[in-house]
């Protein structure tokens, strides 16, 4: 019974899946709250993706309805039924919260006339989709979604991939960006969107599935490619090689703190970029620890652990979890050596976030957050 409604809040949490039937407003399960959230946004996503529709007058009272239907939806899910059945991890509470402000703001926009902030809004909550959705592999394929056809959408390769994982339709999403990668080796624009999709590929074939070999397969083929930059053809090397040894070790792969602990070892004397493999799979593997532990100094090791992962992972949308992980780590070992070395790492992170050709101008509550957390660290 507990795998099921873990199943079901994961997929709810992120508004993106259910069945063919609207949920009743009456219905208080789960699933009806699931139905109605996948209903809403489905039946957005034409309007979102043009932006005429979206603005056009005679359309306005139609998307009014459904951005509040949407809205209504995630607003229905409470953070202590997602801490209960997702564990006590702020990746989840985060997206949550995420899910709520943008939906709000986009409502808010769009009430005042704003149509293209709105949208700008409403486009991000698939993002937050794609986070949730490659956080481990939990929670089936949608098969409501199957089909519905992405391509029809104005939009990116990558758009559409985040939107294939908000539906969990994984394969589909890594075939856009095959597609994606394909044409830009062709032209050879080998930029940052080309990076950026080798990224989002590994994401989801090592956290929202778990394949190792076709991950493999599909980096080894990369290495082939003709005039490849030499830094992207380096990680790559790097990349293949972590893929092989976990492929042949995957017995080794446990939701424990220790293994995720002896995957990251694998990292020594390497910079950032060259540990993507073992960074997303040990932070798989501590987002799926943090389900189940609830000691809280035991906690505050796998955040810590994790705002470093993150410190590391150079893919878009993540850049704010590490200041997340370092201040629950904090917290939840008070006065201790671990916490004060979170808190180091959490001042830089805001100092660095906060400094720029002028210098560095923190804000006044920024920096009451700095001064509360250093005395909780114990750090004079």
């Amino acid at each position: 019974m507990k795998k099921l409604l873990l199943t079901l809040i994961i997929m709810n949490l992120c508004a993106c899946t259910g069945t063919n039937t609207p949920g009743d407003d009456t219905n208080p399960s789960w699933a009806g709250k699931m139905q109605k959230t996948a209903l809403s946004f489905k039946n957005l996503l034409p309007f979102l993706y043009n932006q005429e529709k979206f603005s056009d007058k005679k359309n306005r009272g139609e998307i009014s309805q459904l951005i509040a239907e949407y809205k209504k939806s995630i607003h229905q899910i409470d953070r202590k039924s997602a801490t209960q059945f997702l564990g006590d991890d702020p990746y989840v509470l985060q997206s949550l919260d995420s899910l709520h402000e943008l939906t709000d703001r986009a409502s808010e926009s769009f009430a005042r006339g704003d149509t293209k902030n709105s949208n700008i809004l409403l486009k991000a909550t698939a993002n937050t989709c794609f986070k949730c959705h490659t956080r481990q592999d939990m929670g089936p394929q949608t098969i409501y979604w199957k089909n519905f056809n992405v391509d029809a959408l104005n939009t990116s390769a990558i758009d559409k991939a985040h939107l294939l994982v908000s539906m969990r339709q994984y394969e589909e999403a890594k075939l856009h960006l095959v597609n994606f990668l394909n044409e830009s080796e062709t032209t050879q624009q080998f930029d940052v969107a080309y990076e950026n999709a080798l990224h989002y590929y590994l994401m989801i074939s090592l956290r929202g599935q778990k394949t190792f070999k076709s991950a493999l397969n599909f980096i080894q083929s990369k290495i082939l490619v003709a005039k490849t930059p030499t830094e992207v053809h380096y990680n790559l090397r790097h990349w293949a090689e972590d893929l092989k040894y976990w492929d042949k070790n995957q017995h080794l792969l446990k939701p424990t703190y220790s293994s995720a602990e002896n995957v990251l070892k694998r990292n020594k004397k390497r910079y950032s970029e060259k540990n993507l493999i073992n960074n997303l799979i040990a932070s798989s593997l501590l987002h799926q620890y943090l389900i189940e532990e609830k000691n809280k100094s035991k906690q505050a090791k796998a955040y810590y652990l994790l705002g470093h992962i993150y410190d590391e992972l150079v893919i878009e949308g993540f850049w704010d979890l590490p200041e997340v992980y370092y201040e629950n780590c904090i917290r939840y070992s008070p006065q201790t050596p671990l916490a004060q070395v979170c808190f180091k790492r959490f001042k830089n992170n805001i100092t660095l976030g906060y400094s720029g050709s002028h210098g560095t101008m923190i804000p006044v509550k920024e920096y009451e957050r700095i001064e509360e957390l250093r005395k909780i660290s114990g750090l004079k």
